[in-house]
């Protein structure tokens, strides 16, 4: 095999494939990367056995073939290459304008093959969908389907059992399978394309990225249920104010157990913690009807403040202590944030 492409789509393309290859793996070859040159292009491939993705690039072919080389080494050499620059891969030698330098290349028949999936297209527009779910994917691993993202009833939605997210997006009928959030967080931004059967999903986005993926196995929860039909107390919020408040107050409350106390009346909303002998108030206003106190973890509203980032003003609405809690962009519909309030005694 023998290729020459340029620099920086080389670079590109092994930043791509990066989240899929193995480390110090019990089967060395997983620590891989498989190039296939031929036809004008080259397909460069990470695969550690959950997670595989292929990146084309165009390419200069020589000779065919496809040969697996040392990930990291190539990766690390290939990036402090001019971005201009050609680079020439032959076999198991890389040679550039400045130097050249001979990797211990594997045979390419050798690397596992990608799953194949059999199975009709359906689209997705995903938008900015998959970064607020981020926030509320749990990283527990006895949680298997919770370290997931659930697609299904044209909604992509995550939780963690303390907090949940959950936004409307344009999915096909018949749609509903939980990936991996290290799957989802790969397709943030993108339109793609996915295939799922068996266990398996093959997703291929607007930009040629082609991303195989296990697909969760289980029933993911009906979190639409959670959240409460009505509520008592609703207040219009500056997300920005809200948010370096929660900020600041969030420096007192972190030294011990992370909890402030919100407190509404009269039209404003004030944001205490304690800590020892330390203390901290913030007060903001807000528009609407709201009365009462609810304490909540700062992180986890400082997670769904930062997830809605793009909105001027938020919904915070509230029922009694225990209950509860969701958060909302303003003027938007179809995005929610749910949160457990603490009991504070």
């Amino acid at each position: 095999m023998k290729f020459t492409a340029c620099q920086s789509d080389l670079d590109h393309a092994l930043r791509t494939i990066a989240p899929a290859i193995g480390v110090r793996s019990s089967h060395p070859i997983l620590d891989c990367c498989l190039i296939a040159a031929e036809n004008g292009k080259a397909v460069v491939t990470g695969f550690n056995l959950d997670l595989g993705i292929t990146c084309t690039i165009p390419a200069a072919v020589e000779t065919d073939g496809a040969v697996a080389l040392p990930y990291r080494l190539l990766a690390g050499l290939v990036s402090r290459l001019e971005g201009d620059e050609a680079v020439t891969v032959a076999d198991g030698a890389l040679t550039a304008a400045g130097g050249s330098y001979g990797l211990a290349a594997q045979s390419a028949e050798d690397y596992p093959a990608l799953p194949v999936v059999e199975a009709s297209e359906a689209q997705l527009a995903l938008s900015g969908a998959v970064r607020c779910c981020m926030v509320a994917v749990s990283t527990d691993a006895a949680k298997q389907m919770l370290t997931g993202i659930h697609l299904g009833d044209g909604h992509m939605a995550a939780t963690d059992g303390h907090r949940l997210m959950r936004v409307a997006v344009d999915l096909p009928d018949g749609l509903s399978l939980t990936l991996p959030a290290s799957t989802m967080k790969l397709l943030a931004d993108h339109s793609c394309s996915v295939q799922a059967a068996q266990g398996q999903a093959v997703i291929t986005t607007d930009e040629g990225v082609r991303v195989y993926s296990r697909i969760l196995d289980g029933t993911y929860p009906n979190v639409a249920q959670l959240i409460p039909a009505s509520f008592e107390h609703t207040m219009l919020l500056n997300r920005h104010r809200f948010t370096r408040a929660l900020e600041r107050v969030a420096i007192i409350a972190e030294a011990t157990n992370g909890v402030v106390k919100l407190t509404a009346a009269n039209g404003q909303l004030a944001i205490t913690a304690e800590a020892d002998a330390n203390n901290g108030r913030e007060v903001v206003k807000y528009d609407g009807a709201g009365k009462g106190t609810w304490a909540f973890n700062v992180a986890y509203l400082l997670d769904g403040l930062k997830a809605f980032k793009p909105a001027k003003t938020v919904e915070l609405c509230c029922n009694a202590a225990t209950t509860p809690v969701v958060l909302r962009p303003a003027n938007v519909d179809g995005q929610t944030y749910l949160v457990m309030p603490v009991q504070v005694r």
